[in-house]
């Protein structure tokens, strides 16, 4: 048997890795390639969690006659090295040969990897994109000549796509159907994947670590709140669910601290904002979910900058975020959040307006008036009725 191996992140998988697996094994005769995505990998710090990786690998390679996703190196423990892999492919398939599966710009850095002799003497390398050139071929021979190692130069670059390229697309919103096999989109979007440089689970870990108990229960019930809201409202559920998460990722900060984040940022903070920890929060944390947590969506950011305060136009993505805030389960039971919850179920921006009728009636309990933003959201209700 010949068999090739596409290593790395596989994060995500894409019509390039196809491509090039296809052509692997039509131009070496090779019986079948493994999609063989990493499990914790030691040059990546923030990988996608290593299930999905998985999950689209093998949705990919269920419409390709000859490719097969293995979980090899995910189901294994600690950090995960190539010579660990092969050594437990030759084991239990010693009559096999193996073909790992490279870029040129691999061969740079090819001995740097752990027991690199130990592989040359497991697999062959077969070479892919501009392999041919003087310099790539210097290299081949370099490493062939130091560590008996073999390599086969393969006539097809490949398509020019790459997994970060993907990951900002859909970080920006920008759709992908062109760049990844069937099926895998979708995984992405139902999943929401790379709409940050973290994973859900290590967005979640740090706000608890930031925030206090209650305020990281809000958080929570926010989030979930705009999951489950969105459907009804056009709005892309994960994307709500991670505005929803990262609300008040700023809430915990100084409030000069928040000042240094917002000024020269935020170009329309007002100086009642920055002088009001309770509402500089929000336009805080629209910097910090980009700057810190890789927030790339527009819409995201400004749902988080137009939480407190609202706007003088709020689209569906900031309306949601506006009430889900107000009307979270956590909050404690006051006059009119039965009515403001009832409302969310039906009409966001009617609610929306409700919610910030119930912030003005409390407020004018205190002797205060409504931001002017506030007001000019309330305003924008009455033009529209007219």
């Amino acid at each position: 048997m010949r068999i090739g191996i596409m290593g790395g992140t596989l994060d995500p998988v894409h019509n390039g890795h196809i491509q090039v697996a296809e052509a692997a094994m039509q131009l070496m005769k090779l019986d079948s390639v493994l999609l063989l995505p990493a499990g914790d990998p030691p040059h990546k710090l923030h990988p996608t969690p290593k299930q999905d990786r998985l999950n689209m690998a093998r949705i990919a390679a269920a419409n390709v006659h000859g490719l097969h996703a293995s979980d090899l190196e995910i189901a294994r423990s600690g950090t995960t090295y190539t010579v660990d892999t092969l050594r437990d492919l030759t084991f239990t398939q010693p009559d096999t040969q193996w073909f790992y599966l490279i870029g040129a710009d691999t061969l740079d850095v090819l001995d740097s990897w752990r027991s690199f002799s130990e592989i040359a003497g497991m697999c062959s390398f077969a070479v892919i994109g501009r392999a041919d050139e003087p310099a790539s071929l210097q290299r081949v021979r370099e490493l062939e000549q130091r560590y008996s190692a073999r390599f086969e130069i393969l006539p097809f670059h490949g398509p020019d796509i790459s997994s970060t390229q993907i990951r900002s697309r859909v970080a920006k919103g920008e759709g992908i159907a062109d760049l990844v096999p069937e099926g895998v989109e979708g995984y992405i979007r139902e999943h929401g994947l790379y709409l940050a440089n973290r994973s859900r689970e290590e967005i979640e870990a740090e706000l608890k670590a930031s925030l206090k108990p209650a305020r990281y229960q809000h958080t929570l019930g926010v989030a979930q709140t705009a999951l489950r809201l969105a459907p009804r409202f056009g709005v892309d559920p994960r994307r709500a669910e991670l505005a929803g998460l990262l609300h008040d990722c700023a809430k915990s900060m100084p409030l000069e601290e928040m000042r240094a984040l917002v000024q020269g940022r935020v170009p329309d903070v007002d100086d009642e904002e920055l002088e009001t920890a309770s509402v500089l929060h929000a336009p805080a944390g629209a910097v910090w979910a980009a700057e810190h947590f890789g927030v790339q969506d527009v819409h995201i950011l400004s749902a988080i900058r137009k939480h407190t305060l609202g706007d003088a136009r709020m689209d569906a993505m900031e309306a949601l975020i506006y009430t889900a805030d107000f009307i979270e389960p956590n909050r404690t039971p006051f006059p009119g959040l039965q009515e403001a919850r009832a409302l969310a179920e039906e009409d966001i921006f009617a609610a929306m307006y409700r919610c910030a009728e119930l912030t003005g009636r409390h407020l004018a309990q205190q002797g205060r008036e409504p931001h002017p933003r506030t007001e000019a959201m309330l305003k924008g209700r009455v033009d529209d009725a007219t």
